[in-house]
Order: structure tokens, then C-alpha cells, then sequence
């Protein structure tokens, strides 16, 4: 059940995102972070790891998602205040809420890694995608940008795992 209401908590955070970039607002999406972290924390019971985790995933949307702006592969709605090559703070709590919820609401990816490393290649662009579709984004290179996102987000992917997965080993070990 956890599981269930963590991925449904993360999907509604990336609509109130998406839809509230497009149409201007980042508050829907702030109260829908905080509703997911605090079942993260309060129900799932959250670990050092996903504290990990999350940093990861900061940086990696820092990262990812600066260069893609620097090269011009996406052009971000509501990117307020603009500060330059840094992603909207939209992006950022996706970012934020996606890693808060890898451990908890992706257990079985990463228990598998080959077919979560294909899902990341292959979800991550749509995602990015269908916010466009959506009017949260515009892709004037849209083939830069679907290879760059589906490339970084398997390393993404791969980071987390082994992140996770060593981790694991040394608890067992204990």
C-alpha cells in the first residue's frame, strides 16, 4: 500500500508541476512536495540512503537539466526568477520528490536494474516530452535533447543503484 500511495503522490506532484508551470504556479506543486515527503518520512519511515538519495538527485537535476538549457535543447515555462543556466525551482522539486520517492515507490527497479535502466532511458524522455505537450517546455532540438535525457538519466539510474545497492551490501554484511 505504501508503495501504491507513493507513486500516485509522485505522480500528482509532476502534474501540479508540469500544469502549474504552464499556467504560472508553482504552489500546487510546493504543497504536493511536502505532502510526499512528509508520508515519505511519517509512514515509509525514510533512511540515511534516501536522504543520499535525494542529494543525488538535486545535483543530477542541476546538472542534467543546466546543460540542457545551456545548449538550448529546452526552454522552460514559469522559469521564475530566472537565475540563469539554474533549472526553474519547478524542475527542481521534481527532481527533489522523484528522489524522495526512488527507495520507496521503485524498490522493484532497482532490484532489477537492466529493466529499470530501460525504463529510465526510455520514460524519463517522454516525460519531458509530454510536458512540452503539455506547455510546460518547448524542445526547439528535440533529437539533442531525447538522446542527452535518455543518456543521463540511465547514468542517473546506474548512480542510484549502485548507490542503493551498496549500501545494502554493507548492511548485510553488519
Amino acid at each position: 500500500m505504501m508503495v501504491l500511495v507513493n507513486v500516485l503522490l509522485l505522480n500528482l506532484l509532476w502534474f501540479s508541476c508540469v500544469l502549474g508551470a504552464a499556467h504560472g504556479s508553482i504552489w500546487p506543486a510546493v504543497i504536493v512536495l511536502f505532502l510526499l515527503l512528509g508520508f515519505n518520512y511519517f509512514c515509509a519511515g525514510m533512511k540515511q540512503l534516501d536522504y543520499k538519495i535525494i542529494a543525488l538527485s538535486v545535483l543530477a537535476g542541476l546538472l542534467i537539466d543546466g546543460v540542457m538549457m545551456n545548449q538550448s535543447w529546452v526552454i522552460y515555462a514559469y522559469n521564475q526568477p530566472d537565475m540563469g543556466l539554474v533549472p526553474p525551482l519547478w524542475i527542481m522539486i521534481l527532481w527533489l520528490g522523484f528522489g524522495a520517492s526512488v527507495r520507496i515507490g521503485m524498490q522493484w527497479l532497482l532490484n532489477h536494474p537492466f529493466i529499470g535502466g530501460m525504463t529510465m532511458m526510455i520514460g524519463a524522455p517522454l516525460s519531458y516530452v509530454s510536458a512540452g505537450k503539455l506547455g510546460a517546455a518547448e524542445m526547439p532540438n528535440l533529437w539533442q535533447a531525447i538522446a542527452f535525457i535518455g543518456a543521463s538519466w540511465l547514468l542517473y539510474f546506474m548512480l542510484v543503484v549502485y548507490l542503493t545497492q551498496n549500501k545494502e551490501s554493507k548492511n548485510a554484511a553488519a
